[in-house]
């Protein structure tokens, strides 16, 4: 014969007995978790041995989109074409993209009018500046 249970009593006796299939539904839980957790890696870890890895030494051989005699000829050119420049006191030589202009000019319009057209040449890395404004003013000014 059953005896009876009072309900706070019958509801604690039913929470301890629980049934075959949820005590196998909970290890078959916690099995799935942890092979999901080992199936994917750490992206921190590949990170780390990524950076611990030696990378190989990247060697970079270009040749020089214009040759300095193409840069002389052309910035020759460009100063000779513009109507507002004297040139023919100008000196012009180039060594490694780096022009070098030495030589007189009659003014600093002149003067700044050659450095911005020789910039803006291809194959020109630096424009050097040994030019001398030479003032023809009868003023002496």
């Amino acid at each position: 014969m059953r005896k009876a249970l009072h309900p706070q009593q019958a509801s604690s006796v039913r929470s301890i007995e629980r049934p075959p299939f949820c005590i196998s539904r909970d290890r078959y839980t916690i099995t799935v978790a942890l092979l999901l957790s080992g199936i994917g890696s750490c992206p921190a870890e590949d990170a780390a041995e990524k950076a611990n890895e030696r990378m190989q030494e990247v060697v970079i051989q270009a040749k020089r989109q214009a040759a300095d005699e193409e840069v002389t000829r052309e910035v020759r050119k460009n100063l000779t074409s513009d109507p507002w420049i004297f040139a023919e006191h100008v000196t012009i030589t180039t060594e490694n993209g780096v022009v070098r202009l030495e030589g007189f000019v009659g003014d600093t319009g002149e003067r700044f009018r050659i450095l911005r057209r020789c910039r803006k040449i291809p194959g020109t890395r630096r424009v050097v500046d040994a030019l001398e404004v030479v003032s023809n003013d009868p003023d002496g000014g």
